[in-house]
C-alpha cells in the first residue's frame, strides 16, 4: 500500500500537481522505503532514474520562479539527496520568504536590545588594497574618490564599492613606465569588485586575493589568483589575458569565467560562461566551451558539462548547492560568515540541492539546513555540526 501511494505521489510531484501536504507525505514515505531492502523497481522505478527526474523537476521549478517571481509562490525549494534518490527536504513558503527579505518590525521597546549572541551577520564589501610600496588601504573605510596614485595612474573607489584604475586624461590605465603591482585581498566574510587597468572586471569572493600590474605592458595581461573570482575579461586579441593559480594557467582573449581555487578544496575548478579558455597544468592543455568546467587535480585536467550559472550564484547573492555534501556546504558558510566549523559524531553522507540568499543571517540559513535533520550549535565564532 505504501509503495502504491509513493508511486502516486511521485507522479503528481513530477507533473507539478502535488500540494505542499503531499510533498511532505512523499518525504515521509521515502524515508520509510529507504529502509526496505526489497526496492520494487517494477512498481516504483529505477532509483537512479527516479533521482534524475526529481532533480530535473526541482531545477525547472527554480528556473520558473526566477523567470516569474511571485511573492505568493513557493520560494527556496530545497532538497536533500540520499545515497539512492532525491527526496523533498522542505518547502520554504511565503512566510519564510518574507522573513528573509523583510524582517519583522520590532516594537519600539526592543530596538535597543542586545543582538542575539549565537548568530552572525552575512559578509559584505570588504577588502584591503596593498600597493607596490607595501602601503595598505582598507577599502571598507576608505573614502569615495581617488585613494592612491602611481605616476599618471589613479586608483579610485566608487560609491558602489568598486576599484577603478584610470590614466589621468584617459579612460583605462596604460603606462610606459616601470611595471608595479597591486594586490587586492578579501577577508573571510568579505567580497569586492575591481576594474583592472585594461577594463576587465573581477569579482572576488571571500578569503581571496588577486595580484595584478597597475598597467598591462608587453604582449600579455598576467594576474595571479588565490581563492575564488569571477572574471569578465575585456577583449584584446593582440594581448591574451592569463590567470595563474598554483600550477594552473588559464589563458583567454575575452570571456566570462569563474575560478574556484581555495586551499581547502581538493581541486581547482574553472567554469566557463561565455567565450573560450585554455587550461594548462602539468604540461597538458584543454579547451573549455561555454557550460563546461575544467577540474584540475594532481596536474590532471578533467572537462565536464555543467550549468555554468549555478557556479557563479555567489556573485549574484546566493548560495547554490548542487548535490553538495554537508562538508562542502559548511565550507561556503564558514568563509562567508567567518566562522570555524567542527563536527561531532558521524558526518552525514546526504547531498543538498537548493538555493539560499547570502544576505540572510547565519541563524536563518542554519534553520533551513536543520530541516534535513542535521543539527547546529553556534558559540561565538564556532559552528558545531552534529547528526
Amino acid at each position: 500500500m505504501q509503495k502504491q501511494e509513493f508511486r502516486r505521489l511521485i507522479q503528481k510531484y513530477l507533473n507539478g500537481q502535488a500540494s505542499v501536504e503531499e510533498e511532505q507525505l512523499l518525504l515521509e514515505l521515502f524515508d520509510r522505503l529507504q529502509e526496505d531492502t526489497n526496492w520494487d523497481e517494477e512498481m516504483m522505478g529505477v532509483k537512479q532514474q527516479l533521482e534524475d527526474r526529481m532533480l530535473q523537476r526541482l531545477y525547472s521549478g527554480i528556473q520558473q520562479s526566477q523567470e516569474q517571481p511571485d511573492p505568493k509562490a513557493l520560494y527556496g525549494i530545497f532538497y536533500r539527496v540520499t545515497a539512492a534518490a532525491a527526496i523533498l527536504l522542505a518547502i520554504v513558503g511565503a512566510g519564510l520568504y518574507y522573513s528573509l527579505k523583510y524582517p519583522a518590525q520590532l516594537p519600539v521597546t526592543a530596538v535597543n536590545k542586545v543582538p542575539v549572541k549565537h548568530d552572525a551577520d552575512p559578509g559584505k564589501n570588504d577588502a584591503v588594497l596593498t600597493l607596490d610600496n607595501g602601503e595598505k588601504v582598507v577599502l571598507d573605510s576608505a573614502r569615495v574618490g581617488t585613494i592612491a596614485k602611481n605616476g599618471n595612474i589613479s586608483v579610485q573607489k566608487t560609491a558602489d564599492g568598486q576599484l577603478i584604475y584610470t590614466v589621468d586624461g584617459g579612460n583605462t590605465a596604460s603606462s610606459n613606465g616601470p611595471v608595479t603591482y597591486n594586490t587586492i585581498s578579501t577577508p573571510r566574510g568579505g567580497q569586492y569588485q575591481v576594474i583592472l587597468p585594461d577594463g576587465s572586471k573581477v569579482w572576488l569572493n571571500a578569503a581571496s586575493s588577486l595580484k595584478y600590474p597597475t598597467s598591462f605592458a608587453g604582449n600579455e595581461r598576467n594576474v595571479q589568483l588565490t581563492g575564488e573570482a569571477y572574471f569578465e575579461v575585456a577583449k584584446n586579441p593582440q594581448k591574451p589575458f592569463k590567470v595563474s593559480v598554483n600550477d594552473l594557467n588559464v589563458k583567454v582573449l575575452g570571456t566570462h569565467f569563474n575560478i574556484m581555487a581555495y586551499n581547502d578544496e581538493d581541486a581547482i575548478k574553472t567554469t566557463l560562461l561565455e567565450g573560450s579558455v585554455q587550461l594548462t597544468a602539468g604540461g597538458r592543455s584543454s579547451m573549455l566551451k561555454p557550460d563546461q568546467q575544467g577540474i584540475v587535480k594532481d596536474s590532471h585536467i578533467n572537462v565536464v558539462d555543467v550549468e555554468a550559472e549555478k557556479f557563479v550564484a555567489w556573485k549574484n547573492g546566493y548560495f547554490e548547492f548542487n548535490r553538495a555534501s554537508i562538508l562542502d556546504v559548511m565550507k561556503q558558510l564558514s568563509r562567508w560568515y567567518d566562522m570555524q566549523v567542527v563536527y561531532e559524531g558521524k558526518i552525514s553522507d546526504d547531498e543538498f540541492v537548493g538555493r539560499i540568499e547570502r544576505s540572510a543571517k547565519l541563524s536563518r540559513v542554519l534553520h533551513i539546513l536543520e530541516l534535513s535533520h542535521v543539527h547546529f550549535k553556534v558559540e561565538d565564532k564556532k559552528i558545531t555540526v552534529s547528526p
